[in-house]
């Protein structure tokens, strides 16, 4: 588990007369975060400054800034431990810089560069990634009814559904309940169900609730046959 970006994030602020815009990204790789970076600079090209951080691997292996002009560490290092103080892993920020006429000294440059980097955070929503696995399975017409409800019920989203001889549905559950939903399959089916495909991937949660297309998802752990529900 770590913790990373929702969604790209943005802010804007003004320090006297100069403008600061933040953005920051998910980036898994130190090629993904160096192509974002060349992007804000190439859109932003007529900017005083364009000044980065990020941060890659979940244990925070790989770290880079730059101040991109700005006098030394007044830029990219408050960028960079505003990421780190948030304890962020895949993760690029740049913050743009429009030059207004005034000069803000060492403390205000470090202000404002965090600032913007902090509100950008904010826009972007920062969540926990979870293992999680992508199960593909199939059973009986007559077992679709009581899947369906339970599966809505209990936090499992649908990502995938096909109708043939039988259903065919794809779902996404965190790895530690992978076994007790297969368990809950295996009940519903008497035993029929057929697990056609598991994936192991990544899912972000936020308030303890795991986000599938921008829908929060609770998902509750099945407790045998004889489970007793509040």
């Amino acid at each position: 588990m770590y913790k990373t970006v929702y969604r790209e994030g943005e802010s804007r602020l003004i320090e006297k007369k100069s403008e600061f815009i933040g953005r920051v990204a998910y980036a898994a790789t130190k090629e993904a975060a160096e192509a974002f970076i060349r992007a804000i600079r190439e859109a932003e090209k007529d900017a005083t400054h364009n000044c980065t951080a990020y941060i890659i691997g979940e244990e925070g292996l790989i770290q880079k800034y730059d101040d991109d002009g700005e006098p030394q560490k007044t830029a990219g290092p408050p960028i960079l431990e505003v990421l780190k103080r948030n304890e962020l892993r895949n993760v690029v920020c740049v913050v743009t810089r429009y030059f207004g006429g005034t000069l803000l000294g060492a403390g205000g440059l470090i202000r404002a560069y965090s600032s913007a980097a902090s509100e950008a955070l904010v826009d972007a929503k920062i969540v926990e990634m979870h293992e999680a696995v992508d199960i593909t399975f199939s059973y009986a017409y007559t077992a679709h009814g009581a899947i369906e409800n339970y599966m809505r019920e209990r936090g499992y989203p649908v990502l995938d559904c096909a109708f043939s001889d039988q259903v065919q549905v794809t779902t996404t559950v965190y790895k530690s309940g992978k076994e007790a939903f297969e368990a809950y399959l295996q009940d519903a089916t008497s035993g029929e169900v057929v697990i056609i495909e598991e994936k192991e991937t990544e899912r972000p949660v936020y308030e303890k609730k795991m986000l599938v297309d921008d829908v929060a998802y609770d998902q509750i752990l099945y407790g045998g046959k004889n489970e007793a529900r509040d």
